[in-house]
């Protein structure tokens, strides 16, 4: 593809989407979406009906508030699918991460640093490149009731439904033997950080801007069973 085009006004601190505007302007890389792994097998009319729902979602969040925006952004999406039954069926947490880690070695792509850059701000690395989403049996059973929920002509404004969940694995993160914290035991952890959220797939295109000049480990994070953002919905399974 071409070089895209982004007018000024895209790419402003303030602007939606503009850490995303940016770097594909200034990277000379023009890919960005997360690679997402499929964990659950046996149901292909399932998955490809999730899939589907997943890359409505992703149309309808770059939509938002610039029609031009989105559609040029949209052309640039790379939503890799990663499938492997024998290698990924009812993998953990920690099995993606792995794989991942193997998957962006060599491929990794940073952006300019920061001259200013402070202790704590987020690598420079792309977001393409430090997270990853995740679609296990739980995130798989949400789809029922998004689809049962969502109108027929997903363009016409509606109440949004109940939502469809992904889990947002951080490439990065390397759990800390001794950190504890007063929180419920999650896979075998009581710290609050665990490296991964379940994510409201119908916001994953702001979640992937905000990873330009934050992390998942912020004052936003929400620890499961909680949906982020926000963390007024629980997952019913985990």
């Amino acid at each position: 593809m071409d070089q895209p085009q982004m007018p000024d006004e895209w790419t402003r601190g303030y602007a939606r989407l503009g850490g995303l505007c940016r770097s594909l302007r200034d990277t000379g890389f023009h890919e960005w979406g997360f690679v997402i792994y499929r964990g659950v097998y046996g149901d292909d009319d399932a998955w490809n009906a999730f899939v589907q729902c997943f890359r409505d979602n992703v149309h309808l969040d770059l939509a938002r508030g610039n029609a031009l925006r989105g559609a040029l952004l949209e052309q640039y999406a790379q939503w890799t699918v990663i499938e492997d039954s024998a290698a990924l069926d009812g993998a953990s947490k920690d099995d993606i991460r792995q794989h991942f880690v193997r998957w962006r070695e060599g491929r990794i792509v940073t952006r300019p640093r920061n001259p200013f850059s402070m202790p704590g701000d987020p690598s420079p690395v792309l977001p393409r490149f430090s997270y990853c989403l995740y679609v296990d049996h739980a995130c798989l059973d949400t789809l029922g009731a998004h689809l049962a929920a969502r109108p027929s002509d997903i363009s016409r404004p509606h109440f949004p439904p109940p939502p469809l969940v992904a889990i947002i694995i951080d490439g990065n993160y390397a759990p800390r033997q001794d950190a504890q914290g007063p929180y419920p035991p999650v896979d075998g952890s009581t710290a609050r950080y665990l490296g991964w959220e379940y994510f409201d797939t119908r916001y994953i295109c702001g979640l992937y801007d905000d990873f330009h000049v934050s992390t998942l480990d912020n004052y936003d994070y929400q620890r499961p069973p909680a949906i982020a953002p926000g963390g007024s919905r629980l997952m019913l399974r985990m």
